[in-house]
């Protein structure tokens, strides 16, 4: 009897980290600058009603989101930034 209650009950602390980490998502994801309202509420929704998976999906898109921010830059793009930063040190907006 002693072993089922015990259970019963790192089952449930299982569930409350689990829905516990998945609220903190949830606040970091609300609070993100660049994601969109539409954006910001499909992971409210998927945070709040779908715990684990929302927190999967969540994981694995800042994972995503971080290995794009490493990506080298293209010569096409280092191109055009020089470009950008010839025109205003030419218009003598620079900030050095």
């Amino acid at each position: 009897m002693l072993v089922t209650t015990l259970s019963a009950q790192i089952v449930l602390a299982v569930f409350a980290l689990v829905y516990a980490a998945s609220v903190f998502a949830t606040i970091v994801a609300v609070r993100d600058p660049q994601a969109s309202p539409g954006l910001k509420a499909t992971w409210v929704a998927a945070l709040l009603l779908l715990p684990p998976v929302g927190l999967l999906a969540w994981e694995a898109a800042r994972l995503a989101d971080s290995r794009a921010a490493r990506r080298p830059m293209t010569v096409v793009a280092r191109t055009a930034y020089l470009a950008d930063r010839a025109a205003h040190v030419a218009g003598g907006s620079a900030r050095v």
